[in-house]
């Protein structure tokens, strides 16, 4: 079969696991990389070692195992992250997060910290966007924060990353705060039925499901009251089917210009807020 031919046979062998849109957005994913690999030619017949590779990897697909896990990396603000199983894929939903960030906040110099950072997409991002900013990452998870310190080798930052549970945090290991940002586990166990297969059975349950769906966002008011400067702000990413309710955490806590944000399809995903 002609390298020309494979977008479509991707396509087709997926298509009992993923719609026909899905289906073509990975098949994409994969033949970009093919491409940019120099394994594809357009104008040449694959090669049997393509071959292998390739039947290798759609063996994988069809098992609902994400494209980004089976190819070792996702995008995320148009730069390449290494992942694995032991960390979320990004999702565009955090780049909204990150825009609203870059909105809210000015240049300068400034101390800020990524709560549940896993592969490092925003602390690396807001590194990148604030080189003067001096930036801490945080999580329970030692292999996520080894793929985190890869990510920030790969982007050429430097990043401060602490190993520590937000729920319980040794504050001793932390300086005082101008910006917090996080995108902490907020799905509650009873959603798990209207999730895909390809998120439900690869991606780290620690980092997407929380047993009490607003304990973290609680637990980073807890921190915030003893490590995040007056005039300080925070920006979350939120579950909308809980944000009136992680709204209410912050309005009763002293914390000022509370802002539920929605996301591009209309559903209330972020909350920005200022400490007084």
């Amino acid at each position: 079969m002609r390298s020309k031919d494979l977008l479509n046979r991707i396509a087709t062998e997926l298509s009992t696991v993923y719609d026909r849109e899905e289906s073509m957005a990975i098949a994409r994913y994969v033949s970009d990389y093919m491409a940019e690999s120099k394994m594809l030619n357009p104008d040449a017949e694959v090669e049997q070692t393509e071959e292998t590779w390739l039947e290798e990897v759609l063996s994988r697909l069809k098992k609902s195992e994400p494209v980004q896990y089976v190819l070792g990396f996702a995008y995320f603000m148009g730069n390449r992250y290494v992942v694995n199983k032991d960390v979320l894929i990004p999702r565009p939903e955090t780049e909204e997060l990150l825009e609203l960030v870059y909105k809210k906040s000015e240049r300068g110099s400034f101390t800020a910290i990524d709560i549940g950072t896993g592969s490092g997409c925003i602390a690396v991002e807001l590194s990148k966007k604030y080189p003067k900013a001096r930036v801490y990452a945080v999580d329970v998870s030692e292999r996520a924060l080894a793929v985190a310190s890869e990510n920030s080798k790969n982007q050429n930052v430097q990043i401060n990353f602490v190993s520590d549970d937000i729920l319980h945090p040794a504050m001793e290991k932390y300086p005082t705060f101008d910006l917090i940002v996080s995108n902490p586990p907020y799905i509650a166990s009873e959603e798990k039925e209207f999730m895909h297969a390809n998120v439900l059975n690869f991606e780290p349950h620690l980092a997407l499901f929380a047993s009490n769906p607003l304990e973290f966002y609680e637990a980073i008011v807890r921190f915030a009251e003893k490590k995040l400067k007056s005039d300080g702000k925070i920006f979350l990413e939120i579950n909308p089917v809980y944000a009136e309710s992680t709204l209410e955490i912050y309005q009763r806590t002293g914390f000022s210009d509370i802002e539920l944000v929605k996301d591009i399809t209309g559903k209330q995903r972020f909350l920005f807020c200022r400490k007084l």
